[in-house]
């Protein structure tokens, strides 16, 4: 039986260490925020969400240029109060119809769609399939119906984690080293930049021999 699950992209803080829109950032050709959505979408395809706030109106207006596409926004006025009320906003937003919700964070920039797809593998409707780096459980994660109640009740900055090491749902652990790179200052963009060309060069160079 295929389940039923949506995306949600955390993406509605305002980036201070970043110093302008880091949603909006130009990253090979498209926006940050863009990466995020089509890995998303060859997982959730049709129901990619994001919740904005600090920049709504910038990303709003992204939509209408279609810089940005394949999304709906929900937008959090209350923003600032943290990531765990950004997560509850967003799934209030979603709704019960459908199985599970996949939750990540706008600047996990290094989590392909290749990435997402084991984790919606061993989604079952009655589990959590987490993420696994730097030896921690983390999003992206995949919670099921029985956990939205719980992601309603988040507030202030407290995220998610707690409910992955929750004992009353089973939980599944997927390995997925590329979730632990993250954007939070330009230099943190322009060092993964870097070293994901080097890396492609040294590929095209090994096809060629």
């Amino acid at each position: 039986m295929t389940r039923s699950i949506a995306a949600l992209i955390m993406a509605a803080g305002y980036a201070s260490r970043f110093g302008r829109c880091k949603q909006l950032t130009q990253v090979g050709g498209k926006a940050l925020l863009q990466h995020s959505i089509d890995s998303a979408q060859a997982v959730c395809p049709g129901k990619v969400f994001a919740v904005s706030g600090a920049w709504h109106e910038a990303l709003r207006k992204a939509m209408h240029s279609e810089e940005l596409r394949n999304v709906i926004l929900i937008y959090h006025p209350d923003w600032s109060e943290g990531l765990g009320s950004s997560i509850a906003r967003g799934v209030t937003g979603i709704g019960s119809h459908v199985d599970g919700i996949l939750v990540l964070l706008a600047d996990q920039i290094a989590v392909t769609a290749e990435d997402l797809l084991p984790l919606r593998r061993k989604f079952t409707g009655d589990n959590i399939v987490c993420s696994v780096y730097a030896g921690s459980r983390g999003v992206p994660a995949i919670f099921g119906r029985s956990s939205f109640g719980k992601l309603r009740e988040l507030s202030g900055d407290r995220g998610a984690k707690a409910l992955l090491y929750d004992e009353h749902v089973p939980v599944v652990e997927c390995p997925l080293d590329h979730a632990s790179i993250d954007v939070d200052t330009p230099e943190d963009l322009h060092r993964w930049v870097t070293t994901r060309d080097h890396a492609y060069g040294l590929e095209a160079r090994r096809k060629c021999v």
